[in-house]
């Protein structure tokens, strides 16, 4: 950040010269800084823009240093939740969970451990997600957490993985959902990188340790360029926000690792557990919270909305459809700053045999301004659906663009 000129101006907060007038050191913008990160660790939910319309004339530096500031917070955030996750022991030894009685552990991952367990009197099988942390060591996220698995509980969509129930167990929280036979689009771009073809089929049984079952159907895949299959699954996806959106919810956490495929190609939507209220007229302030490759610009001035659901799923799209991330980068600070100025790769930038219509459907739903993406996922949707059928799209292609640091696709 570059060094600030004097103001002369009256700032609320800052000491008055010798004249009576107000003088503003060179470091008042990171003063201003922690003031803002204090309120965030209060837990409130200080606007950026409030900050601009206080101080006019720090305006740019403001929106240069505070979408940093609350990264490097959630940063630290990201850490302590490592830390809680590092002390789940290796083993549990559980055999019931409220009216579940355990089986297997299945996997683990950013959000605690899975288990396989037979509910109730009727034996439905199910799984239980075990979250990483005890509320005896973060009592705060206690009330979170019910609040957001009652809100996610009151969504009825056939493509969203819904939550049966949810309660404690010995400090930690739990919640159960139906046990789903499903691939992560993780793992489909993962085997794609690695294989010109993935067989659903084949590949849920290879996870689940099941021979995989003899039917008269074709079986469904995907190749390195079904590139009308590829937006088909961005349509489910899209059709199935919009709906959540339309319950006043938004997702916060889009990404392959949340999204799975059944082997006949039906897309679920998982993992609302990062899912905040929504007012439906306007965009509303909310913490970082989320995976850091797939937020849009905008969640780093504290604003998320239907908007940056979009922008999430156009940038798992651009991961599904390339088999590459969308920024090439690794270090942190790098990709905050590539992602705030809007410098993701563009499909073709990365294989140039992505079909123009698809990419310019991608960039107008990764926009870096929201105002400039579609006016909402079904919008999005229609647009896939018009590709799908080889008609013409709504949005013009990307202007090019010449560029030294794009990590190309040998």
């Amino acid at each position: 950040m570059s060094d600030l000129d004097d103001f002369d101006v009256e700032l609320d907060g800052f000491p008055s010269g010798t004249d009576g007038s107000i003088n503003v050191s060179r470091d008042s913008v990171e003063v201003l800084a922690s003031e803002f990160i204090d309120r965030v660790r209060r837990g409130e939910n200080p606007q950026i823009d409030d900050y601009v319309m206080r101080y006019p004339h720090l305006a740019e530096q403001i929106r240069d240093l505070f979408p940093m500031v609350a990264a490097l917070e959630n940063w630290k955030s990201d850490r302590e939740a490592e830390c809680l996750r590092r002390q789940l022991p290796d083993e549990f030894h559980i055999e019931q969970l409220g009216d579940c009685r355990i089986l297997r552990e299945i996997g683990r991952g950013g959000m605690g451990v899975v288990f396989e367990a037979r509910q109730g009197p009727l034996q439905r099988r199910v799984a239980v997600k075990l979250l990483p942390w005890r509320f005896s060591m973060v009592p705060q996220r206690q009330e979170r957490f019910e609040i957001e698995a009652r809100t996610i509980a009151r969504l009825q969509h056939p493509q969203i993985v819904p939550i049966y129930g949810f309660g404690t167990h010995e400090g930690y929280a739990y919640y159960v959902m139906p046990f789903m036979e499903c691939l992560s689009l993780s793992r489909v771009i993962e085997v794609l990188r690695e294989r010109p073809l993935v067989m659903f089929e084949s590949e849920i049984a290879a996870l689940t340790g099941a021979p995989p079952a003899r039917t008269s159907s074709s079986p469904r895949g995907l190749r390195r360029d079904s590139w009308k299959a590829f937006a088909r699954i961005g349509v489910q996806v899209a059709q199935t926000l919009k709906y959540a959106h339309g319950e006043g919810v938004i997702h916060n956490d889009v990404k392959p690792a949340n999204l799975l495929i059944d082997k006949t190609g039906r897309v679920f939507v998982t993992d609302f557990g990062l899912a905040e209220q929504l007012d439906a007229d306007s965009a509303q302030p909310e913490r970082l919270t989320g995976t850091l490759r797939y937020m849009a610009p905008e969640r780093f001035a504290g604003v998320s909305s239907a908007a940056s659901d979009q922008y999430a799923l156009g940038i798992t799209l651009l991961e599904l459809v390339t088999q590459e991330p969308a920024f090439a980068v690794e270090d942190r600070g790098q990709l905050i700053e590539l992602i705030t100025s809007g410098q993701s790769q563009r499909p073709r930038e990365i294989e140039p045999s992505v079909p123009v219509d698809l990419e310019s459907i991608i960039c107008r739903a990764t926009a870096r301004l929201p105002e400039e993406r579609y006016e909402s996922c079904i919008a999005l949707a229609t647009d896939l659906i018009r590709f799908i059928n080889g008609e013409p799209v709504c949005t013009p292609p990307p202007p090019r663009r010449r560029t030294g640091w794009f990590r190309r696709k040998p």
